[in-house]
């Protein structure tokens, strides 16, 4: 079955992730002015060397809604924030989360998991792997992983275990589940990498 071609191509870029970024209002803090965003939910505390732990999460509304993927970089004795950042979210999808984090030598790299809607009957679960400047918090670029070898409306999970997003041999790799829409009559696993050559593809 042929693969459908997964909204906004041009996501994938690393000038429009930029000018995403921008334009949601989630510029990158740094320094003295860097502060946690309100309604900020941790989801993961990883330790990334020289001192700072990574905490990754989602920023709500007042009301514990439309969540919205945050990956902030903290002095682990002060608790100071360096950098904080969020990752913009899909036109028209529901919501997005960090939920786990890694050190890659100098980029901090965060797994964010994108739903498309509320209704879990309908709503599909996309997964990317975002990359940060690990000093400033710049986002470098956001690459999707896909379940290898699967077509059709597929939706991701990925648990929150540390163990399913690990670096080998430099490279991101996750392990997770799989269903098919719309039945959703069987979880799959899967372990992938994120896949710049994926560019644009949705399952």
């Amino acid at each position: 079955m042929p693969t459908s071609p997964r909204p906004s191509i041009t996501r994938r870029s690393l000038l429009v992730a930029t000018a995403l970024l921008a334009a949601s209002g989630g510029a990158v803090q740094t320094s003295r002015a860097a502060t946690l965003p309100p309604h900020f939910e941790p989801n993961a505390k990883v330790d990334v060397g020289s001192g700072l732990r990574c905490v990754v999460g989602n920023a709500t509304d007042a009301d514990g809604m439309n969540a919205r993927a945050w990956v902030v970089v903290e002095d682990i004795k002060t608790h100071k924030v360096r950098w904080a950042t969020n990752v913009p979210l899909e036109k028209g999808w529901y919501q997005n989360q960090a939920t786990h984090c890694l050190e890659n030598g100098k980029k901090v790299q965060a797994l964010i998991q994108s739903d498309t809607a509320s209704e879990a009957a309908t709503a599909q679960t996309f997964v990317d792997v975002a990359s940060f400047d690990g000093t400033t918090g710049k986002l470098l670029s956001v690459e999707p992983v896909t379940a290898p070898g699967v077509h059709g409306k597929v939706s991701l999970t990925v648990d929150k275990a540390a163990s399913n997003f690990q670096l080998k041999n430099g490279h991101a790799v996750v392990t997770g589940t799989w269903s098919m829409l719309p039945d959703r009559a069987e979880d799959t696993p899967f372990t992938a990498s994120p896949s710049p050559a994926a560019k644009g593809d949705k399952q």
